[in-house]
């Protein structure tokens, strides 16, 4: 479970939880939107799309105000009872305001950083111009693990994805199928 977690900063007293979800719209399943006075914490199902969201969304506008988007410390550890995290996750559960008494400091390090890069990478060509980075990440998840993609930025309709290992590259080349 750990790295699912962000941290929101520089947040508009005016942002509600729609506003907060709309924006993370593309980063996979939230589970649960906490939002304080200036700041907030949004946790996703899946680390990766947590790293995907810190990387691709810091610094960008949300309510009118440029947030900064980093990922949120371990909350084991840090005094004050508990044994860190967060009981059930009962369907009501979704938006619980629970999580008082959490500080980010601004000086803290993105423990993930940006997406890993490797020589473990495909080219795929004939790409949807209606499939999204996050659709072919997605779809490339299902053969092995993957560090990084990007679709339509360098030529349209080409995506680029890279893999933790040769084997999970191998096995994508292997399983062909239609994007």
């Amino acid at each position: 479970m750990s790295g699912c977690r962000v941290f929101i900063g520089r947040l508009s007293p005016h942002a509600r939880e729609r506003d907060v979800e709309k924006f993370f719209k593309g980063y996979g399943r939230i589970r649960e939107i906490n939002l304080k006075n200036g700041f907030g914490f949004v946790e996703f199902d899946d680390h990766r799309d947590a790293d995907d969201a810190v990387y691709e969304l810091n610094g960008k506008e949300l309510c009118n105000e440029r947030v900064t988007i980093e990922h949120a410390r371990s909350r084991r550890g840090r005094g004050g009872g508990g044994g860190g995290g967060g009981g059930g996750g009962g369907a009501g559960s979704r938006f619980s305001p629970r999580f008082g008494g959490y500080r980010q400091s601004r000086s803290a390090g993105s423990r993930y950083g940006p997406p890993v890069r490797t020589e473990h990478r495909i080219i795929v060509e004939n790409l949807s111009s209606r499939i999204s980075w996050q659709d072919l990440k997605d779809l490339m998840r299902k053969v092995g693990d993957v560090t990084f993609v990007d679709a339509h930025r360098a030529n349209k309709n080409e995506g680029v994805v890279e893999f933790a290992s040769h084997s999970d590259m191998k096995n994508a080349k292997l399983e062909p199928e239609t994007v």
